[in-house]
């Protein structure tokens, strides 16, 4: 039989390691406890001992020819899925900060079955030794896959799904390509039998409606305190040690940040008035909100703190890989310093930081979460994409209403406990101004950005201004959007990459085709396997780059290339051209 091209969705949901009744488990039939469990946590009668473990459903189309050495129920209908976008460094206000969710939808069919997979008691439910509430019965009799695998196991939210495509070559799987998303919703079994299930990537788990820091605080003060009072009690008795640390900052009553250590319920006030606010009397029955306090914190520990929070799996944070070199390299000097004093969505704190000049976009095929600075190319892969040789298909369009003329970026926060949007809450407004595109002669208008930074509470003036001026570098000129069909062999390029587009669709004020750079903003395979579209827009660094070389580095007539494409030398003051007529690098 000839190779031919598979599609099969795995999905992930957790059961117990234990036997109903044998030893950790000490569930028993009788009174209440009327059949066992189907080893899941929502049927197990003895919670407290349930010992989780990973199951694997797998669905593929009807065929004669599925996988062997794997059960696989022939019940999917279709795949439907979606690309994720990404928002680079956050720069496009008209898209969501962290970009668009990649998504998955599926539709299955159900049908009847014996359980012999699913039920460990399978046999007993036949002879009638798994229930005292009824005789033996057939599990094939009764309900279908769907309709029995949804009421055992209702708390799919959150657990793997995952995508394979590849082909099927004499009974075996080979190229294949996995796709990792976590499941969101599930509707049906409908009438007609049509089960359909919804998945997105990581970030989803970040959602503002599904991950909140800091974790809401259930803490309040047992009597009343004055503006001086150094300590005080919380109820409801026990929640000191179930949602407090030994020390922290908290926020009392919504209005003054505190400072404090904690021995059981029993709070000691180590300050009053913290962080600008003002020590005030506060009511019995006050909140006491746990803060999330950052100070001098990177980049890329402030991300990892805040996917904590959404339960983002630690495999998915390749942060000693991959993102903490990229910040050392990149963005070092840039130090966090706030007091997170509601509960906020942490989509939403993780899109006020890609201001401040990185991406985070997901990996699907990877299962890991990419941050990437905004950056010149740094060893990475530049690929050229051509009418001669890869490009299928290419349009653009001009995306006028991003254009900016001026940013205004605030700074340090009057008070954390007031809003974080509020131009009024800040001490310093930094303007940006680009007056060439604001004349008559070119725009002759005003389009203007405000950033408000509740992340920088020292000033850091200097970097606002490096921010800004990128802002305005990228998006002075209408930015360009480019939609780019390509075909298979140029399925390694992924979000973010950099390409270098040269077509005849692309010409200067002369008629000349020119070479333009972009990057990867979107991906999506119109004909999985087969095709590939990318959306791109136009490289903000299209300069010279390099990067501060050690005093001992030769000059750069005797430097080698690799050290010329990693260095950073002084061009000539007059010619402003390298010793050799070489174009100067570029700072950013």
């Amino acid at each position: 039989m000839p190779r031919e091209p598979i599609t099969i969705v795995e999905m992930d949901y957790e059961g117990c390691a234990l036997a109903f009744g044998v030893g950790a488990c000490t569930a028993a039939l009788g009174g209440s406890v009327v059949r066992k469990c189907f080893n899941t946590f929502a049927t197990c009668k003895a919670k407290a001992a349930f010992s989780p473990v990973m199951k694997t459903l797998r669905f593929a189309d009807p065929r004669a020819n599925l996988p062997k050495g794997e059960t696989i129920f022939p019940a999917l209908s279709s795949v439907s899925e979606y690309a994720a976008t990404v928002n680079i460094a956050g720069t496009d206000a008209s898209s969501g900060s962290l970009g668009r969710r990649a998504t998955v939808a599926v539709e299955l069919l159900d049908f009847p079955y014996h359980d012999r997979l699913t039920d460990p008691y399978q046999a007993e439910r036949i002879s009638g030794a798994a229930q005292i509430d009824e005789a033996g019965y057939d599990p094939a009799t009764r309900g279908t896959f769907f309709g029995k695998l949804r009421a055992r196991w209702p708390y799919y939210t959150g657990r793997p799904l995952r995508v394979l495509q590849g082909f099927v070559d004499g009974g075996a799987l080979s190229g294949v390509v996995t796709r990792n998303y976590v499941l969101t919703d599930w509707a049906g079994p409908d009438d007609a039998g049509r089960v359909k299930l919804e998945a997105s990537d990581l970030l989803d788990l970040i959602g503002n409606d599904r991950a909140l820091a800091p974790k809401p605080s259930s803490g309040v003060l047992v009597a009343a305190i004055t503006s001086t009072d150094a300590a005080l009690t919380l109820s409801p008795a026990g929640i000191g040690a179930a949602e407090y640390p030994a020390a922290g900052r908290a926020c009392i009553g919504g209005s003054e940040i505190v400072s404090y250590t904690r021995a059981g319920d029993v709070v000691t006030l180590t300050g009053r008035g913290v962080a600008k606010t003002v020590a005030a009397s506060h009511a019995a029955g006050d909140t006491f909100q746990q803060v999330l306090w950052f100070d001098g914190v990177r980049i890329d520990d402030a991300v990892e703190i805040l996917c904590g929070f959404g339960n983002v799996p630690s495999s998915a944070i390749p942060k000693a890989a991959e993102w903490s070199p990229e910040v050392s390299r990149w963005m070092p000097q840039i130090l966090l310093r706030t007091n997170i004093c509601q509960p906020t969505g942490v989509a939403k704190l993780i899109g006020e930081l890609t201001v401040l000049g990185f991406s985070l976009f997901p990996d699907v095929t990877g299962s890991k979460l990419v941050l990437k600075v905004n950056r010149p190319p740094d060893g990475d892969t530049v690929y050229d994409l051509s009418d001669r040789n890869n490009i299928k298909a290419i349009s653009s369009e001009d995306q006028n209403s991003t254009r900016l003329t001026e940013v205004v970026f605030f700074s340090v926060q009057l008070d954390p406990t007031k809003s974080a949007t509020d131009a009024s809450n800040y001490a310093r407004g930094i303007g940006t101004y680009d007056f060439e595109a604001k004349s008559a002669r070119a725009y002759g208008d005003t389009r203007a950005r405000k950033i408000f930074c509740r992340w920088f509470n020292d000033g850091a003036d200097g970097e606002i201004v490096v921010l800004s001026k990128r802002l305005l570098n990228r998006f002075r000129l209408a930015p360009v959007r480019y939609r780019i069909r390509l075909d298979a062999k140029d399925t390694a390029i992924g979000l973010a990459d950099v390409a270098m587009i040269t077509s005849a669709a692309l010409q200067d004020e002369v008629g000349r085709g020119v070479a333009v750079p972009v990057q990867i903003v979107g991906r999506s395979e119109p004909v999985p396997g087969h095709e590939i579209e990318l959306i791109a827009q136009a490289y903000a660094f299209t300069g010279r780059y390099g990067y501060a070389t050690e005093n001992t580095r030769p000059t750069y007539a005797a430097s080698s290339a690799a050290q010329r494409a990693r260095g950073f030398y002084a061009c000539d003051s007059t010619t402003l051209k390298m010793s050799n007529g070489d174009e100067p690098y570029r700072a950013i």
